[in-house]
C-alpha cells in the first residue's frame, strides 16, 4: 500500500486557515488526507464538513472500493455530513444504506463509526424504522465488545420497541451493562414522545405556591411594581412581592401565587419565572446527583409538575453555574425514572427546565416551565444593537403615563420603546426617527403589530433638530451603545450633542428618560443644559452596565410677587414640581426606582437570562429630590456574596 499524500503547498496553506471551505476540486486530496494519522486528517475532515451535502456523493464514492484504512474515517465523514447538512432525499437514502451496510464490515473500525454515525441521525429522519432493525440485527452478532457498546448506544438514541427488546436480551452481558442501563432509559423517552406535552398556563394551584421571578439586574424595584399590582382577582388576593438575594438562587423576586400561572406575563420587565423547591443542605461528602434526584422525586415536585402540565411530564436538567456534567444528569434521570417513572427526562422535547443552584454548602432546585411567552409578539423584526424587549417596557413604565403627551424616540431602531409606551397608555403623538430606512422600516412594522396608532417616523439624524409639530414632552430612547454595534471613537460626544439638543427640543416639563453608557458624563451635560435629575439607575445591558436616566426640564411660569425664584413662594410651601402637567400622572414607579447596583464583569446570562450572581442590588442609587441627591434604602437589606 503506498503511504498517504501530502497536500500541494497552495492546499496545506488553505487547511490552516479556519475560514476555508474547499470546493469539489479538493475533495479528492482532501479525502487522501483521511487516511494519514494526525493533525492532517483532523483539518481535512473539518475542511470537508463545513463543504456540507455537497462533499456527501464524492464520500459515498470513494468509500465504495477504499482500503480499511481508509474506510473507517470515510464512514465517519459520511456519518457526520448526514447530521448536518439538509440533504436531497435520494442522497439520505444512499448514505443511510452505505452506513447500514458498513455494520457488517470485515474492518471493527469501520463497524463502529457506522453505528456510532447511525446512532446520530436527525429525528425526522423517514429511515429510523429501518436503521433500529439493522443495528438490533448487528448487537445481537456482534463479538467485539467496542464495537458492541457502540451499537448499544446507537439503540438507545433510536429507540423504540426494538431497541428495548434487545437491550433486554443482553442483560446478563457485565461487559455492556452501564452503556445497556443509560440506552434504556433513552429508549424509553423516545417511546414517551409519542405523547403530547404541554404547560397549562390557564390553570391556578391547589394551594398557593412560592414563584421566583427574575429580571436584569438593575430592575427589581421595578419588577417588584409590576407583580404588585398583578392577580388581584384570585382568591388569594394580589402578589406580595419580597427581593430575595443569597449565593445559592442569586437575586430575584419571590410571590406567593394563587391565580393562574400565565398571569405573570402581565410583568413586562421580567426575564423568567420557576418555582422553586425547599433547599437543601450539602455536606463535604454529599452525593450532588442523589441530592438533585431526591428533590425532583419528592412530592412537592410531582405535585407542581402534574398540576401544570397537560400530557407527559418531560424535563431537562440545567446547572446555573454551567456545564453540561452528563454524567451527573443519567444519575439524576436514573434515579427519578425508578422513583417517580412518570417524569421523563428528554432535554430536546423538555416542557420543563429543573435548574440546579448551588452556593454557601446548600443547592436549590427550580422548576421552570417551557410557556409561551405572549408579552412581545408584536416582534416583527430586529436591527443590530436593538433594545431588549424588557429593557424597553422599563424606561416606558419609568416615564410614565401622560394622555396628552408627545413622546419621541430619536433613536428609534425596531421601535420597542416606542411600542411598550403604547401598550402601556394614552399619549397625544407618538415620534421616532432614525438615520437607517431600513431601521424605519422594521420600525413601522412592529408599531403597527403593536396596534400603536398614528405613530409617525422620520429619517434624520438624532443630534439633529426634532421632528416637525408639536415639541416633545417626553424623548424616550435607547442609543447605539457601542458594545454591540461598531464603535466609533466619537461615541461619548455623539451622545454629548445629543442630550444637549434634547435639552433645547424638549418642552418646559417635559422629561428625558434613556440609557447612558457614560453615566458621569452624560449627566454632568444634561445639568448644564438645564436638565434636572430625577432617578439614575444602573441596569444589566447583558454583558455589561449602563445607567438608566431620567432628566426633568424645568417648567417655565411667570415670576410672581412674593416668589423667590427658587420654586417657593413666600408662604414657604414648595412647588418645585409646579407645571409639570402633575407628578402623580408619572407611574408610580419613578418613586420606587433605587438600588444601583454594579455587575462583576465577564458575568454572563444563563439559563434565559437568569442572573445567578448572588449579589443583591447595591444601595448606591439616586433619587434626585428637591435638587439634592438622596441615599436610597434598599429594598430587602444587603446581604454577603457567598
Amino acid at each position: 500500500m503506498s503511504p498517504p499524500a501530502t497536500p500541494d503547498p497552495d492546499l496545506q496553506r488553505a487547511l490552516s486557515d479556519p475560514g476555508f471551505t474547499p470546493g469539489r476540486r479538493h475533495f479528492a486530496a482532501l479525502m487522501d488526507l483521511l487516511e494519514a494519522a494526525g493533525e492532517p486528517a483532523e483539518l481535512a475532515e473539518r475542511a470537508l464538513r463545513r463543504a456540507g451535502a455537497a462533499a456527501l456523493p464524492a464520500a459515498l464514492e470513494r468509500a465504495a472500493g477504499a482500503a480499511p484504512s481508509l474506510r473507517a474515517p470515510l464512514t465517519r465523514l459520511v456519518g457526520k455530513l448526514m447530521a448536518a447538512a439538509p440533504l436531497d432525499p435520494a442522497v439520505a437514502e444512499r448514505a443511510r444504506g452505505h452506513l447500514i451496510a458498513c455494520l457488517r464490515d470485515d474492518d471493527r473500525r469501520t463497524r463502529r463509526m457506522a453505528a456510532v454515525a447511525l446512532g446520530k441521525l436527525p429525528a425526522a429522519d423517514p429511515g429510523r424504522p429501518l436503521v433500529e432493525q439493522a443495528l438490533a440485527e448487528a448487537a445481537r452478532g456482534e463479538g467485539s465488545p467496542d464495537v458492541r457498546r457502540a451499537l448499544i448506544d446507537a439503540l438507545g438514541k433510536v429507540g423504540g420497541g426494538a431497541a428495548l427488546d434487545v437491550l433486554a436480551e443482553l442483560g446478563g452481558d457485565e461487559d455492556v451493562a452501564g452503556v445497556r442501563a443509560r440506552a434504556e432509559l433513552l429508549a424509553r423517552r423516545t417511546l414517551s414522545r409519542g405523547e403530547p406535552s404541554e404547560i397549562a398556563g390557564d390553570r391556578a394551584p391547589e394551594r398557593p405556591v412560592r414563584v421566583a421571578v427574575r429580571c436584569r439586574r438593575g430592575l427589581e424595584a421595578i419588577l417588584a411594581e409590576e407583580l404588585a399590582a398583578l392577580d388581584k382577582g384570585s382568591p388569594g388576593g394580589g402578589l406580595v412581592p419580597e427581593l430575595r438575594s443569597d449565593p445559592c438562587g442569586g437575586t430575584r423576586v419571590e410571590v406567593m401565587l394563587s391565580g393562574r400561572l400565565d398571569v405573570l406575563f402581565g410583568a413586562r420587565t421580567m426575564l423568567s419565572f420557576a418555582l422553586p423547591l425547599p433547599l437543601r443542605k450539602l455536606d463535604g461528602s454529599a452525593d450532588l446527583a442523589a441530592a438533585v434526584a431526591e428533590r425532583l422525586a419528592s412530592r412537592e415536585s410531582r405535585e407542581i409538575l402534574r398540576r401544570f402540565t397537560a400530557g407527559a411530564i418531560r424535563y431537562r436538567i440545567d446547572w446555573a453555574g454551567g456545564g453540561k456534567r452528563r454524567a451527573a444528569v443519567f444519575r439524576v434521570a436514573a434515579a427519578v425514572e425508578a422513583e417517580a417513572p412518570e417524569l421523563v427526562n428528554d432535554p430536546t422535547q423538555s416542557t420543563w427546565d429543573v435548574v440546579v443552584y448551588e452556593g454557601a454548602g446548600r443547592m436549590r432546585v427550580e422548576l421552570a416551565p417551557r410557556l409561551p411567552d405572549p408579552r412581545f409578539a408584536y416582534r416583527r423584526g430586529d436591527v443590530p444593537a436593538a433594545s431588549h424587549p424588557t429593557i424597553a417596557a422599563a424606561l416606558a413604565r419609568i416615564a410614565g403615563v401622560r394622555a396628552d403627551d408627545v413622546v419621541w424616540d430619536p433613536f428609534v431602531g425596531s421601535g420597542l420603546e416606542l411600542c411598550e409606551r403604547a401598550l402601556l397608555g394614552p399619549y397625544r403623538r407618538l415620534v421616532g426617527s432614525d438615520r437607517d430606512a431600513r431601521a424605519l422600516q422594521i420600525a413601522r412594522e412592529n408599531l403597527d403589530a403593536a396596534g400603536a396608532r398614528g405613530a409617525e417616523l422620520f429619517q434624520r439624524d438624532a443630534c439633529g433638530a426634532p421632528p416637525p409639530g408639536d415639541a416633545p414632552t417626553l424623548i424616550l430612547t435607547n442609543p447605539p451603545l457601542g458594545r454591540r454595534v461598531e464603535r466609533t471613537g466619537d461615541l461619548d460626544a455623539m451622545l454629548d450633542r445629543f442630550v444637549e439638543g434634547a435639552a433645547r427640543a424638549l418642552a418646559p416639563g417635559g422629561r428625558l428618560v434613556w440609557i447612558s453608557p457614560f453615566p458621569e458624563r452624560t449627566e454632568a451635560v444634561a445639568q448644564r443644559s438645564g436638565l434636572r435629575p430625577e432617578a439614575l439607575q444602573r441596569v444589566d445591558m447583558g454583558g455589561f452596565d449602563a445607567q438608566i436616566q431620567s432628566f426633568h426640564k424645568a417648567a417655565t411660569r411667570p415670576q410672581a410677587r412674593g416668589d423667590r425664584g427658587d420654586g417657593r413662594r413666600g408662604d414657604g410651601i414648595d412647588r418645585t414640581d409646579a407645571g409639570r402637567g402633575g407628578r402623580a400622572g408619572r407611574g408610580p414607579q419613578q418613586a420606587e426606582l433605587r438600588g444601583e447596583q454594579h455587575r462583576p464583569h465577564g458575568q454572563e446570562d444563563r439559563h434565559h437570562h437568569r442572573d445567578d450572581d448572588p449579589e443583591p442590588p447595591r444601595a448606591v442609587g439616586r433619587r434626585i429630590v428637591g435638587g439634592k441627591a438622596a441615599a436610597v434604602r434598599q429594598a430587602e437589606g444587603r446581604r454577603r456574596r457567598g
